[in-house]
């Protein structure tokens, strides 16, 4: 009886210890929401594109994660991953494995995305304020055609983002 006893007890304590080391603590993820009204985007072959629709822009990001949604009801696997190459409290930089980037503006609640694919690109804005997305979008594929890389780009919403109006 003693020997039953002492191996349930061990049995149960390992158990109890086993549970607590494969807990992982979860960083702390930030969500954003938007409402907006369009979907913009350039592309070096068709141009300007903007199709009027109602959604709803869902950003999450953490330490490593910026992922974000233009569907209505987001699920976290349908979002799209960039892995954070930069963050600050005004804005958080991505790139994913193809290496394209976004570019999300915490205050502005505005995502930006660069594709590159089958050897062109196509930038693309997303946020409440159609005006000032659409002017970006386009500065956005002025840089690339001019020759700069997607960085520059990157860098120039950077530089807008710091600015304070």
């Amino acid at each position: 009886m003693k020997n039953i006893l002492l191996i349930f007890l061990l049995v149960f304590t390992s158990f109890c210890f086993s549970q607590k080391l494969n807990s992982k603590v979860k960083s702390i993820e930030t969500k954003v929401t938007a409402k907006c009204n369009a979907n913009i985007s350039c592309s070096q072959k068709h141009g300007m594109t903007e199709i009027p629709r109602d959604y709803t822009l869902t950003v999450v990001y953490d330490k490593e994660n910026l992922k974000f949604t233009t569907y209505n009801n987001p699920s976290l696997k349908g979002m799209n991953n960039y892995r954070i190459t930069k963050k600050t409290d005004k804005y958080v930089v991505g790139s994913n494995e193809e290496g394209n980037y976004a570019f999300f503006d915490i205050k502005k609640k505005q995502l930006y995305n660069i594709d590159y694919f089958m050897s062109r690109y196509i930038t693309a804005g997303y946020g409440a304020e159609t005006s000032e997305i659409k002017q970006n979008v386009l500065k956005m594929m002025d840089i690339l055609k001019n020759g700069s890389s997607q960085k520059d780009v990157i860098q120039h919403l950077i530089k807008q983002s710091e600015y304070d109006f």
